[in-house]
């Protein structure tokens, strides 16, 4: 591929990106996000998703490593690192008395860019989702007053954060990194309630609208040590933290009385009206830490533990049902022969991994856990330096059993790390 060529095939990508980008974008199907600020956006990479999600110490200098942003002081000094990747959620839906079929949610997974600065200083900046919120639950009650009157009461939301950052990292010492990511929080989280008689077109019905706007700024911070040994082995120890930190937002809510159904509907009153009234969100505190140990170009292992200080969380002053949350990740690598000339195979990533959590959801008391299995493939793009990563996560959250909601998912993530000469220019003899 001709540089010329390299610059069409970049220019290609973000336009075809951002020109995608809307908040349509943000889709989920899950009666969980229905709490907090919906279901939380960990994992920012196709790489480290087939690895069980682990990412805080894992330095590449072909991806970008969010989680950590003390690992862009791992940037080739003449290269830069594009990454580009987009999400499908297939979700199934069980109680213990029913089970739905899979439903499908597809979009963009995030967009990234990282390069050096000096020798001892990396930059990174892009998009990244940093939770989604879509769900509609329905229940019916027959039991009003004694009467045979039926009383249908449904919850819906949709919506979600987006965070916009920037980034950086240095080297501090021969061995060790520090770095930032200085993010801007936006984006929309709309809730609806309606209680109405579905028998009696002529009673009045009650439909509550809730809706609360973010636009504030976001930090997070990152640390890693790595050393080297003997015969290409390494060992990396990395650390993420967040400090505590009240974002700004907006909350608006509508409650009104109508009658009829559908399209037509008649308001008959106002009974609430809040429009724009300004607040804070609580975010928690959360810390995180883990390992790597490598052999250059052949296989690498690690395991993560992240924890977030959840049970303070308080939008507009109130709580909600989440409580502490940790999530145990797990995972390597092996590239059988990265340098082969023949025998495509060879060349290839091959990756595995797992993940346990106690999520953020605490649902009458009950926590609500998750556990996935994941896979995960590189297919390095020949005459280049860019890799096209494939990565499907198996697992399920919650349980049916205590009347509870049990949710069985398949992620498939797919993306493309382009990674070429930055700032180099060719020598004539």
């Amino acid at each position: 591929m001709t540089l010329s060529n390299r610059y069409k095939l970049l220019l290609l990508i973000l336009v075809s990106t951002f020109s995608n980008l809307s908040p349509a974008q943000i889709q989920i199907s899950s009666p969980y996000s229905r709490y907090g600020l919906g279901e939380l956006q960990s994992n920012h990479s196709v790489y480290s998703s087939g690895m069980g999600g682990i990412s805080f110490a894992l330095r590449n200098p072909g991806y970008i490593n969010i989680n950590n942003p003390a690992s862009y002081t791992s940037f080739d000094t003449n290269s830069f690192t594009l990454d580009v990747g987009v999400i499908s959620n297939f979700t199934q839906l069980r109680t213990i008395d029913e089970t739905q079929g899979f439903s499908n949610h597809t979009s963009l997974g995030h967009v990234l860019l990282g390069f050096p600065i000096t020798k001892w200083c990396g930059l990174s900046f892009g998009l990244i989702p940093f939770s989604k919120t879509g769900y509609r639950i329905g229940m019916t009650d027959s039991t009003f007053e004694n009467s045979n009157i039926t009383i249908t009461d449904t919850f819906s939301g949709n919506g979600g954060l987006n965070q916009a950052y920037i980034g950086a990292a240095f080297k501090l010492f021969k061995n060790f990194s520090a770095g930032f990511n200085f993010g801007y929080l936006f984006g929309d989280i709309s809730k609806y309630r309606s209680v109405f008689i579905p028998d009696d077109p002529y009673s009045y019905n009650i439909r509550i609208k809730n809706d609360i706007e973010v636009g504030s700024i976001y930090l997070n911070y990152g640390l890693q040590y790595n050393k080297n040994f003997k015969n290409n082995y390494s060992l990396v120890l990395g650390t993420r933290f967040n400090l505590p930190i009240n974002i700004s937002a907006k909350h608006t809510q509508l409650c009104e009385r109508y009658s009829g159904s559908g399209n037509s509907i008649s308001i008959k009153d106002t009974i609430l009206n809040i429009d724009d009234e300004k607040g804070k969100i609580y975010m928690p505190l959360t810390v995180g830490g883990g390992f790597t140990f490598t052999k250059k170009n052949v296989w690498l292992v690690g395991a993560d533990f992240d924890w977030q200080n959840w049970k303070k969380f308080k939008s507009f002053g109130e709580a909600d049902s989440i409580g502490n949350s940790f999530i145990i990740s797990f995972g390597g690598e092996y590239t059988p022969q990265h340098n082969a000339i023949t025998g495509y195979y060879k060349k290839m990533t091959y990756r595995a991994g797992f993940h346990y959590s106690q999520s953020y959801y605490e649902i009458r008391g009950i926590k609500i856990n998750d556990f996935a299995v994941s896979i995960g493939l590189g297919f390095p793009i020949r005459k280049t330096r860019t890799t096209l990563n494939l990565a499907i996560e198996a697992g399920k959250k919650g349980t049916i059993n205590n009347d509870m909601l049990q949710e069985n998912y398949i992620r498939l993530v797919c993306g493309i790390s382009f990674r070429e000469f930055w700032f180099f220019r060719p020598k004539l003899n």
